[in-house]
């Protein structure tokens, strides 16, 4: 059986970069992201035993002038010819993906076709119609193993309906097969995770994910879902608001396995949702050597003043990179995200950090409301809490969170490929032009305030080698 798994470009649709200079790009430049479809990796070791190949088109656009993406999946697909294409899909991935799903058809309708992750799950039916044969909802490792099972044993004439957490597309009706939100929590956890199986990292080293010039970065899950529901965000929705820490075992077990890779990042939201199990992992990295790493993680600025023992403790694991969600420099806004948090607290936390010589990458939430005001208090406080590097995303109602249903009559902006946080999708209350002026000062503003970083902290991002 072979399989073809695609990552698809995320389209350069990007209106703050259009009213850019060339000092404003260079400063949006930096937030572009690096490393691979950790979801695909780990589809790929649910089916060892299988042909699989990973198509990573959202990479290969980053790096590759002139990239044209159809040309080089029909290429992939002539050559590999796959009897399945599995695709991944965030919302500002759709179209493309739409895309690869339609040419895999063209190219041959017995080819399985396949889609899964933050798009499809939250918003199934934009995919009636489309030329995808399955739709996957929420967590996807064990459906996709036993749909592999049965297309291999049944080809075209397998029967899906009774494989948990899957829409059948018929055209313009979705079956829908049992959701894994009626199952309980320990039956999800034992059955459904899957999370002692390895991710298959081989499929993407070809790619050779750099950062800072000459490091090589791999992607580790530590956990599935969120401990919080911040009314903008999906993560937490696609275990229907559940939260299922990985085992410290397992995640010691897979770090012994990715000895070649300098920098490690824990990519999902909550390496310190369970503060045992946190405090657990970051001893075993120490005992078990593994803190020759540079690690990544994300951690709320709360979490930094109240288990300070548990950051210092991770710091001296290695520690080195954290992204933190800012989002706001007001207590009203912060508290409008469903964020228990205050600006006093972020303040605090992120000179913690500094002293701790642990790299903040830091980000905050452009609201398309914002007028002069807000935006001069944000660069205010930018510059006044200096860290490795602020970015700012605009807020985006992602269709089928709880802010997309409170702001969908304010939308301007259907066409998905905007859906990238670097566009105001909903009307602005300034001119567009003058707004993403106002968003370009505080990229700017952004780099000075790294500058400012490097001039009390010095440059830390050195590591021997093992």
């Amino acid at each position: 059986m072979k399989i073809m798994l695609v990552n698809p470009l995320i389209p350069k649709a990007f209106r703050m970069v259009e009213f850019a200079d060339e000092e404003g790009k260079k400063a949006m430049g930096r937030r572009i992201m690096v490393g691979p479809p950790l979801a695909l990796n780990e589809l790929a070791g649910m089916v060892t035993e299988e042909d699989v190949i990973i198509m990573d088109q959202k990479t290969e656009n980053d790096i590759i002038e002139n990239y044209d993406p159809i040309k080089a999946f029909k290429s992939e697909l002539e050559n590999f010819k796959p009897d399945i294409v599995g695709v991944t899909c965030i919302t500002a991935q759709f179209n493309s993906a739409l895309k690869i799903l339609q040419v895999t058809k063209k190219y041959n309708k017995e080819i399985l076709t396949l889609v899964g992750g933050l798009h499809p799950t939250l918003c199934t039916e934009d995919f009636m119609n489309s030329d995808a044969d399955l739709i996957s909802i929420g967590i996807g490792k064990f459906s996709f193993k036993m749909i592999v099972e049965k297309f291999k044993k049944f080809g075209n004439k397998a029967d899906f309906s009774d494989i948990p957490g899957l829409a059948i597309n018929h055209g313009n009706v979705l079956e829908y097969t049992k959701l894994f939100c009626s199952f309980s929590y320990t039956e999800i956890k034992d059955k459904f995770i899957l999370d002692t199986i390895m991710p298959n990292r081989k499929l993407t080293d070809k790619y050779d994910y750099i950062i800072n010039d000459d490091l090589k970065i791999q992607y580790v899950s530590t956990s599935s879902g969120c401990t919080h529901k911040c009314n903008f965000c999906s993560i937490w929705q696609t275990t229907y608001g559940r939260y299922f820490h990985k085992s410290v075992d397992v995640i010691i077990d897979e770090l012994k396995t990715m000895d070649k890779y300098d920098v490690i990042r824990f990519c999902d939201a909550n390496t310190f949702g369970d503060l045992k199990k946190a405090k657990d992992l970051f001893t075993r990295i120490i005992e078990e050597g593994l803190n020759f790493h540079y690690y990544m993680a994300d951690v709320r600025t709360d979490t930094v003043l109240n288990h300070p023992d548990i950051i210092e403790l991770a710091q001296k694991a290695g520690l080195k990179i954290v992204v933190c969600g800012l989002e706001a420099t007001s207590d009203e806004e912060l508290k409008a995200y469903n964020k228990s948090n205050t600006v006093q607290n972020t303040s605090d936390a992120l000179k913690r950090l500094n002293d701790l010589g642990i790299l903040v990458n830091g980000n905050y939430i452009v609201k398309p409301d914002y007028v002069q005001n807000d935006f001069e208090r944000m660069a205010e406080f930018v510059v006044n809490n200096p860290i490795f590097h602020s970015g700012f995303t605009i807020l985006t109602p992602f269709p089928g969170t709880e802010l997309w249903e409170e702001m969908k009559d304010e939308v301007v902006i259907h066409n998905y490929d905007y859906y990238n946080l670097t566009n105001a999708v909903t009307k602005t209350l300034l001119p567009e032009r003058e707004f993403y002026r106002y968003v370009e000062g505080l990229y700017k503003t952004s780099m000075k305030s790294t500058g400012d970083y490097f001039r009390k902290y010095g440059r830390v991002y050195e590591r021997k080698k093992q």
